[in-house]
C-alpha cells in the first residue's frame, strides 16, 4: 500500500499521477513523431500557401536545377498588386489601434484630473449599512473583518 498523509502527494512518481504529465526527460517517442509530423505538415501547408509568392521569388533558381515548368520573369507589379488588400487592411488596423491608444490615454490622463469624491462620514456609511457607528468605527480598525448578512438584512460583523 502507498503513503496516506501530507507527504504522500511529494513521494509519487509524475507518471503515476493523474492527468499523466509528459516531463521533458521521459518524451514518449510517439509525441516526437507526432511533432515531427506537424511541423513537416504545417511547412507543406504554407509552401502550398505561399506558391505563388514562392514562383515570382525563386523561380530563376528552380529553373537553373531544372525545373523550367515556372513563368520565369517575375512580375512584381501583379505581385504587388495581389498585395494591396493586404497592406490596406493591415494599415487600417494600425491606424484603429493608435488611435485606440491615444483615445484611451487622453481618457486616462483626464480622469487622473478629477478629484477623488470626499470620503463617506462614518454616521451616513453606517445608517446606510444599518449598523451602529461604534460598531462600524470598530470594524474598520480590524486588520480582517468578516460581515454576516442575515436574510433579514441585519449585518454581524466578526473579526477574521
Amino acid at each position: 500500500m502507498g503513503q496516506s498523509g501530507p507527504g504522500a502527494a511529494m513521494s509519487r512518481r509524475p507518471h503515476d499521477s493523474w492527468p499523466p504529465l509528459i516531463v521533458a526527460a521521459e518524451t514518449p517517442t510517439w509525441i516526437k513523431w507526432r511533432d515531427v509530423g506537424l511541423t513537416i505538415l504545417m511547412w507543406i501547408l504554407f509552401g502550398i500557401m505561399l506558391e505563388t509568392e514562392f514562383e515570382l521569388v525563386i523561380s530563376r533558381n528552380l529553373a537553373r536545377l531544372g525545373f523550367s515548368y515556372f513563368y520565369i520573369d517575375a512580375n512584381w507589379s501583379e505581385f504587388f498588386e495581389r498585395l494591396r488588400p493586404f497592406v490596406r487592411t493591415t494599415v487600417l488596423l494600425v491606424v484603429v489601434l493608435i488611435v485606440a491608444g491615444l483615445l484611451t490615454l487622453r481618457r486616462r490622463r483626464i480622469s487622473l484630473l478629477i478629484p477623488p469624491p470626499p470620503a463617506l462620514e462614518i454616521a451616513a456609511d453606517a445608517r446606510r449599512a444599518g449598523i451602529d457607528a461604534s460598531a462600524l468605527a470598530a470594524a474598520r480598525d480590524l486588520p480582517v473583518a468578516v460581515v454576516h448578512i442575515d436574510a433579514d438584512g441585519r449585518h454581524r460583523i466578526e473579526a477574521g
